[in-house]
C-alpha cells in the first residue's frame, strides 16, 4: 500500500484550501477574508508572493508575461502545499487567470483545493479599481487581466472543485453564496 492510496475506512479528504480567483478589482481579498473568518480558516493572498520586479513592473502599468509569473506561481504552489501538509484550511486570494495556473495550484495539493471564480461585470471592476488606493494592479492592468482571464473548462475543471459566483453585491452577501454553493465548508 501507498501512501497515497486510503486507509480502509479513512474518510476521504476534504478540500481545505479555497482559492478565490479572477481579475484585479474582483474582490478577492476583501471576500477572501470574510470567507476565511466564517470557515473559521486561515486566509493568504497570493499578491504577498510577488518578487519585487514583478510589483514594480505592474506598479508602472505594465502586464505580467507567463516568464514573469512562473516564480510567483511556484511560490503559491509551494504556500497550498503547505497549508495541504500541515492540514490547515485556508482561503487563498490568487488571480489565478490562466486554467494552466489553476492545474499548478490543485497539483499542489491533489485533490485537497477547490477555486471560486469571483465574476464581476467590467463596469464595476472599473469602478472599484478606480476606488481602490495603495495597490499596484491598478486600473490599466485590467484589460490584459481580462484577456489573459480563461473560464474554467468544466472538463478538467468540474464542478463542485470548481465555481463560478456573481460577485457585484455587497461582500457579505457574496460569502453567503460561497458558503451556500460549497455546503457551509
Amino acid at each position: 500500500m501507498t501512501l497515497a492510496q486510503p486507509q480502509p475506512g479513512a474518510q476521504p479528504q476534504r478540500p481545505i484550501i479555497t482559492v478565490l480567483f479572477g481579475p484585479a478589482g474582483s474582490g478577492k481579498t476583501t471576500i477572501g477574508r470574510l470567507l476565511a473568518q466564517r470557515l473559521s480558516a486561515g486566509f493568504a493572498d497570493a499578491d504577498d508572493l510577488h518578487p519585487p520586479a514583478n510589483i514594480a513592473k505592474m506598479s508602472r502599468g505594465e502586464a505580467l508575461t507567463d516568464a514573469d509569473r512562473a516564480p510567483w506561481l511556484e511560490a503559491v504552489a509551494d504556500r497550498v502545499a503547505r497549508a495541504s501538509a500541515d492540514d490547515r484550511p485556508i482561503v487563498l486570494a490568487c488571480s489565478a487567470l490562466k486554467r494552466a495556473y489553476r492545474a499548478q495550484l490543485a497539483a499542489a495539493a491533489p485533490g485537497r483545493v477547490r477555486f471560486v471564480g469571483l465574476a464581476v461585470p467590467r463596469e464595476v471592476l472599473i469602478r472599484r479599481l478606480a476606488e481602490r488606493r495603495g495597490h499596484f494592479a491598478g486600473p490599466g492592468l485590467l484589460d490584459s487581466q481580462l484577456r489573459t482571464f480563461e473560464l474554467p473548462d468544466w472538463a478538467s475543471e468540474p464542478p463542485p472543485n470548481t465555481l463560478i459566483i456573481e460577485a457585484d453585491q455587497s461582500p457579505n452577501e457574496v460569502v453567503s453564496r460561497i458558503i451556500s454553493a460549497i455546503g457551509g465548508g
